[in-house]
């Protein structure tokens, strides 16, 4: 099989142009923890998450160490396009979290198949397009809306990308320290804490601290967040 094969980015590009990317790519297998590049570092590669059930997490920090995640990428995703297509210097860092495989593809490649690959172009156009689509959310949230509202929605978009159902509720597959979830927004750890102390009151979420693992029991209750905050 093929190791683009399930790279959702390259469904659609011609078998003998998805193998001449393969082949000038190379494979990886970082250690957890590690990291990629950093935000401002050349952006001479794009990356594929072949394999692995971990995944690769992209944010950026400030000069007091204040971390942002602005997306967990797993399999079948990639990340490093932005820079590579603009011929800038990386717009975000990355962290590897968990076991992933990769597929490092130099840049002159990528963009090589870019220009010669009518599938490809094509699923790009969408993709950017739904990435900015949902950067413009977090920007808006962030100017317009109180932290309850966005962490409801970061937590619902995690669901809806990678939530398996259980029992009680959708799990999100990520563990997520309270740190972290602090991170989607940019926010003190403490301010999470007692957003999430509110909802497992209400029966809203349940929190696994050992493990980490977040389970939304009421989605409706999160989506009632947003409604409510606009009106409707």
């Amino acid at each position: 099989m093929s190791l683009f094969a399930g790279i959702d980015a390259f469904r659609d590009m011609d078998p003998s142009e998805r193998d001449r990317l393969e082949r000038a790519s190379t494979v990886l297998r970082p250690r957890d923890g590690s990291e990629l590049f950093s935000q401002g570092d050349p952006a001479d590669s794009v990356y594929a998450i072949v394999g692995g059930d971990g995944h690769v997490r992209i944010g950026a920090a400030d000069q007091r160490s204040k971390t942002l995640m602005v997306e967990m990428y797993q399999k079948g995703d990639i990340f490093g396009e932005i820079g590579v297509i603009d011929g800038e210097t990386g717009t975000a860092s990355a962290m590897v979290e968990g076991r992933v495989r990769l597929a490092r593809i130099p840049a002159s490649s990528f963009l090589a198949a870019l220009s010669g690959s009518l599938g490809l172009g094509h699923v790009m156009c969408h993709m950017l397009a739904r990435r900015l689509r949902r950067t413009f959310t977090l920007l808006q949230d962030a100017s317009f809306e109180t932290l309850e509202v966005r962490f409801a929605r970061q937590v619902l978009y995690l669901a809806e990308q990678s939530g398996r159902p259980t029992e009680h509720g959708v799990r999100l597959t990520h563990r997520l320290r309270q740190g972290d979830l602090a991170d989607l927004l940019g926010a003190t750890t403490r301010s999470i804490i007692t957003i999430l102390n509110a909802w497992r009151a209400a029966g809203v979420v349940f929190y696994d601290t050992d493990r980490a693992l977040l389970t939304v029991c009421d989605q409706a209750a999160l989506r009632g967040m947003l409604r409510r905050d606009t009106g409707e």
